[in-house]
């Protein structure tokens, strides 16, 4: 899988999408970390309930549009 931070190709409707897809997921993600952070500071469990799907469900949503990255990423390998 790739590691890079940007489409590695130029012109690429598909690789803007999915880096669009993985920006709006990961700050949704970032968002909850900073909520669950919030929550636990102030002890406040029923938050910290209603936000532990909903975390865990935002990272697999991240980690799988990452694989989709370096899947469509590699098809612009040559070879």
């Amino acid at each position: 899988m790739s590691t890079q931070l940007m489409p590695a190709q130029k012109n690429c409707a598909e690789c803007d999408r999915l880096w669009e897809d993985y920006t709006q997921a990961a700050t949704a993600h970032v968002k909850i970390v900073a909520r669950r952070h919030k929550a636990a500071i102030q002890n406040n469990l029923a938050v910290l309930d209603e936000i532990a799907a909903l975390e865990a469900d935002l990272a697999q949503q991240e980690l799988q549009i990452r694989r989709a990255i370096g899947d469509h990423e590699a098809e612009h390998e040559p070879g």
